[in-house]
Order: C-alpha cells, then structure tokens, then sequence
C-alpha cells in the first residue's frame, strides 16, 4: 500500500520530530470530491495553523481557502509523537469532502476528547470579513478587533487583544 505524498513529505521532515516551529512543512492530497488541496503548517506563540487552498475539479466552484488553529503542545502524547498526531489530522482531512466546510474541531485520535484540553483541537477559523477599509487603513481591510483577535490571538486572551487592537487601530 502507497503512503500519500503528503505523508511521504511530513515523514521525510526531520524537522517535525523537534517541533513545526523550526520550518514550515508543506503538502497536497486530494479529497474524496476529487479537490486538489495543498496546505502548509505554520507555528507561533504556542499555537499551530493549519493553512489550506483547496481546488474543486474545473468547472465545478471557486477555490476555497481557511484556516485551522489549535495548541496541539497542550496534548500530553503530541511531544513524543508530533509526526503520528498530523498523520491522524491529515488523514481526517483527505476523508472529508469539503475541508474547508466547518465540521467540527479536528482532532487527532492521539488526542481525542478526554485525553487533551479543548485548546488542543485545530478549530477553523472563521474566514476574513470583506468589510471596506476604514479610517487609517492604507489600503487594505479593516476588520474589527474582535476578529483579529479570534484570528491571531489564543481564545484566552481574546478579549485584552480586542483591547489592544481596538486601541491601535484608534
């Protein structure tokens, strides 16, 4: 039986033993829809993403992108076993046919529920609002302090991150 290359990639990085924070580890499958789906882990802070750009077959959609965060650190068993642990959530992710549709935390079963903390789960975050660019913004979007703070802060500190956001952007 064939690994998929997405797995042969994860196990041929050495760097997912020590840890995803020492480099981006990148990869692609395909669903049972037949979307062709690349994604690239990213570590900061604590807390692990998940990146995805999923491609339905021509002329059947658009291209979808999102995002899952969680803090796999906090399972007990992702120290020793960080490579089976995305093994387990790449594999939920190619059996799903739409990976970008909100179906729940994904988790591994390395740390399943009662064996790790809510905060372990990888939950998609919620896409970027298209809201127009408000005051101060050179150019780009303005989102409110609420979602950049879902976006880039842990769900403990959501609200002194709102603080700070709201208060930067004036």
């Amino acid at each position: 039986m064939r690994l998929p290359l997405a797995l042969l990639v994860l196990a041929a990085l050495g760097a997912a033993a020590g840890g995803p924070d020492e480099a981006a580890q990148a990869g692609q499958f395909s669903t049972p829809e037949q979307h062709r789906c690349s994604w690239q882990l990213r570590s900061a802070a604590g807390a692990s993403e998940l990146r995805l750009s999923c491609r339905p077959p021509a002329g059947r959609g658009a291209a979808r992108r999102c995002v899952y965060r969680g803090e796999p650190r906090r399972c007990a068993a992702y120290g020793a076993r960080s490579r089976q642990y995305w093994r387990q959530i790449l594999g939920k992710l190619r059996r799903r046919r739409h990976p970008c549709a909100a179906d729940g935390p994904l988790s591994a079963r390395l740390c399943g529920q009662g064996r790790a903390p809510p905060e372990a789960q990888l939950r998609l975050l919620p896409a970027p609002s298209a809201t127009p660019p408000g005051p101060g913004a050179a150019g780009g979007t303005a989102e409110p302090p609420e979602d950049l703070a879902e976006t880039y802060c842990a769900e403990r500190w959501h609200s002194l991150c709102s603080f700070l956001v709201g208060f930067w952007q004036g």
